[in-house]
């Protein structure tokens, strides 16, 4: 296996895990109310993970044109190894976005009742003649 295809995988894991820290972030941002912040990790993110899933194409496209008798039990052990870390960042993301997804729906199921809320009141005064009092 070429250094170049090795250098991409190496950036590939750099990427990975920088975006486990933008998916820590959006989940602290879900922790604390701050909307802003999870839509701005978000967006971020997402950039990132473009950036990630052309650099991946890339390797499997080099790895698909190597000559199987060029590769050696290293080659095959980095292979192996980057797949496997493939598998456990993906495990990672899910449950980082499994965790946010929930305290995003804590907060709009509490905004809808406290919009209900105020619906309610303002329907029970409504009808009161406030001009009549004094």
């Amino acid at each position: 296996m070429n250094d170049q295809i090795i250098e991409r995988i190496q950036l590939h894991l750099i990427l990975l895990e920088q975006s486990l820290n933008l998916s820590s972030k959006i989940l602290f941002f879900s922790q604390i109310n701050d909307l802003n912040g999870v839509v701005n990790e978000t967006e971020n993110r997402e950039r990132l993970m473009n950036i990630i899933s052309k650099v991946q194409r890339s390797v499997e496209e080099d790895i698909t044109t190597m000559d199987a008798k060029q590769v050696s039990t290293m080659d095959l052990g980095i292979l192996k190894s980057w797949f496997n870390d493939l598998a456990i960042w993906s495990e990672k993301i899910t449950a980082l976005d499994k965790e946010t997804v929930e305290n995003l729906s804590q907060q709009k199921d509490e905004a809808t009742k406290e919009i209900a809320t105020i619906f309610r009141n303002k329907e029970m005064f409504k009808g009161y003649n406030h001009a009549a009092k004094k």
